[in-house]
């Protein structure tokens, strides 16, 4: 089989690329090892830049909206005001909506082919009923944190954490039009959270660490608030690293990684949908214009790049100095938070520090400490 383009993983950054070059006029085929494709399900929160990148709100996917951020630490609370609101959405019916589309836009889409091995520039992939051949000049790895294309072609993957929410009855009493996270560094190095998914229906989460023990975390931390779980939702997330460097030529084959098996996600928030998806149009962009897919990632670079830092301060930042930081909010920062959203860090971390020079102090203090934990780094990723 032969094509211009083969994406190799029918994930959100996957289809969304493909979708953008079919609709360009390139003879793409998307092969996934499930059949039928069937995503977990994942209730996730989204920014409204999710919108600007899709171009349209694919009304069905969409569970719900929040219009309020609530933080605590130990001792101290904020609510962070979000204009435009945030959106819940449900993980594997966003990805089965973008197989309509991408199919609609003339896709080739070819469940129950395992991708196995690459050589020549020739793809290999497992069915039932044997090894099948393709060969594409371009071919996009978008098969997640533990990538196989990656791992085929040479290419350094991504850290990552695990994450797990229990499904629960909405509280009584709370507010479904706000969300909440909690920071503890004596439970994990980042929160924990709860994000209404309906006026009824809510998640409660936490991301893990090296220490562990999620579930017992998770169930502690659900044990103390009085909320019982109905159904668990897990996965493991790619983080992004400033040495990434998702793609190789070989054979001839031009090899770009997109979404988790990218790394492209903001590493504060453990958020990966808006910066996958702007990953996948990177390069649709690079092919399409046949420039390097390095330069169209700049500007996503810079802004994950970012987030890394942001979290290198927070990795020294033990419970008080999470108090401190949130007491620090004051108006002109929850104004900034309100006004420029998580999908916007470049240009307002100075706006921040310029809102509260306390910030300053406080990064000041965290950069002579040492790290509270063992930084995270890519699997098969050299210095320099």
């Amino acid at each position: 089989m032969q094509f211009d383009i083969i994406v190799i993983g029918a994930s959100s950054a996957g289809l969304h690329a493909a979708k953008l070059l079919s609709e360009a006029g390139k003879r793409v085929a998307v092969f996934d090892r499930q059949d039928p494709l069937s995503p977990a399900r994942r209730t996730m929160i989204v920014t409204s830049k999710w919108d600007e990148v899709l171009g349209k709100r694919p009304e069905n996917v969409v569970l719900h909206s929040i219009d309020v951020m609530s933080v605590e630490t130990l001792s101290s609370a904020v609510d962070v005001v979000l204009d435009p609101p945030d959106l819940i959405i449900e993980r594997s019916a966003f990805i089965l909506y973008l197989l309509i589309e991408a199919e609609k836009a003339g896709v080739f889409f070819f469940p129950g082919y395992e991708f196995r091995s690459a050589g020549g520039g020739v793809l290999r992939f497992a069915t039932r009923d044997g090894i099948v051949e393709a060969e594409a000049p371009v071919v996009i790895g978008a098969d997640g944190v533990d990538s196989s294309v990656a791992r085929a072609f040479g290419i350094p993957r991504s850290p990552s954490v695990p994450i797990l929410q229990a499904e629960i009855d909405l509280p009584s009493g709370w507010d479904p039009s706000v969300t909440k996270v909690w920071f503890d560094v004596e439970d994990t190095r980042y929160f924990y959270w709860l994000i209404p998914e309906s006026s009824t229906r809510a998640v409660v989460g936490l991301v893990g660490d090296e220490r562990g023990h999620l579930r017992s975390l998770l169930d502690s931390f659900l044990e103390h608030h009085g909320w019982k779980a109905t159904g668990f939702q897990g996965a493991k997330v790619a983080m992004h690293h400033p040495k990434l460097r998702p793609w190789k030529e070989a054979d001839g084959v031009a090899v770009l990684l997109v979404g988790d098996a990218a790394g492209q996600v903001k590493v504060t928030t453990v958020g990966g949908s808006v910066t996958g998806l702007a990953g996948a149009q990177a390069a649709a962009r690079a092919v399409l214009n046949g420039t390097r897919y390095r330069d169209e990632l700049k500007a996503l670079k810079r802004e994950l790049d970012i987030h890394w830092w942001i979290r290198e301060f927070l990795e020294r930042l033990d419970n008080s100095g999470y108090d401190a930081l949130v007491r620090y909010m004051n108006p002109r920062v929850l104004e900034l938070l309100r006004s420029r959203n998580r999908d916007e860090a470049v240009g307002l971390a100075w706006r921040l520090l310029l809102a509260q020079p306390k910030f300053l102090w406080l990064g000041f203090r965290a950069f002579t400490r040492r790290r509270q934990f063992p930084r995270l780094t890519p699997i098969g990723c050299t210095a320099g």
